[in-house]
């Protein structure tokens, strides 16, 4: 009998963690197919490809500079492609047992974020969204700066997006967001005044918790690969002494 109260007990005590689990499960759903960030969604995918691609890249480029090995040290030395070769196998072991390092496109984030509301603001957030100053505000805002921001990330050196179909789709997005921009002002200053005020409020609340959802994503995707480093790190090590300029 003790033991059935006290399982009895466990249950009751989940019961509000499952139901919230199940309405974050909902509302992203609901976000996914209703409102959906259709720049972002692509942009990150290539973005998260690419990052994934050159991780072993950035990881080197970090260990190089603490070694002070200099800028000889790199792609086309035979020395640094041991040294790749050995990150890129312990990468794709880990993914092996623990799935994708880095989850492409846009669930995993609007999870996060909507994960990081509080009831509150699920209820207000969910009813902004309804609204034309809300819907226009997820998606040139939202949908516009946050896409920008990723297409200038995948841009940037010293690991830039190579030439082919990824960058020249990621150009035809910046392009679109170029030609949203331009309408977005007019659309803005036609709504009623008090969405104006409420897209200032409910929009900068939206932008931070988007905001802080990539910094908890990428966090756990920083403190994984860590790990997967720390476990080669002593043949790195070997790796890096064998090395002669």
């Amino acid at each position: 009998m003790k033991n059935a109260i006290a399982v009895l007990s466990l249950c009751s005590s989940l019961l509000p963690v499952l139901a919230q689990a199940d309405e974050v499960e909902y509302i992203t759903g609901k976000l996914v197919a209703e409102a959906p960030l259709k720049c972002v969604d692509e942009a990150l995918t290539i973005s998260n490809n690419h990052f994934r691609s050159i991780l072993p890249d950035l990881m080197l480029d970090g260990a190089r500079d603490l070694a002070k090995m200099g800028p000889e040290w790199g792609p086309g030395n035979e020395n640094y492609r041991q040294a790749r070769d050995l990150l890129e196998m312990a990468f794709q072991d880990d993914e092996v047992s623990n799935g994708p390092l880095l989850d492409a496109g846009l669930s995993p984030l609007l999870h996060t974020m909507v994960s990081g509301w509080t009831p509150a603001q699920r209820t207000e957030f969910q009813a902004f969204l309804k609204q034309k100053g809300g819907r226009l505000y997820w998606d040139t805002m939202m949908d516009g700066a946050m896409c920008e921001a990723l297409i200038e990330l995948s841009s940037k050196p010293p690991h830039p997006l190579p030439p082919g179909a990824d960058k020249n789709r990621l150009y035809a997005l910046a392009t679109g967001i170029g030609i949203r921009k331009m309408t977005m002002e007019l659309e803005f200053n036609l709504l009623p005044k008090d969405q104006t005020a409420q897209v200032e409020k409910a929009g900068a609340e939206l932008s931070k918790s988007v905001q802080q959802a990539f910094g908890t994503v990428s966090q756990a995707y920083a403190a994984r690969a860590q790990l997967v480093f720390r476990a080669v790190e002593p043949d790195l090590k070997k790796i890096l002494a064998a090395y002669k300029p």
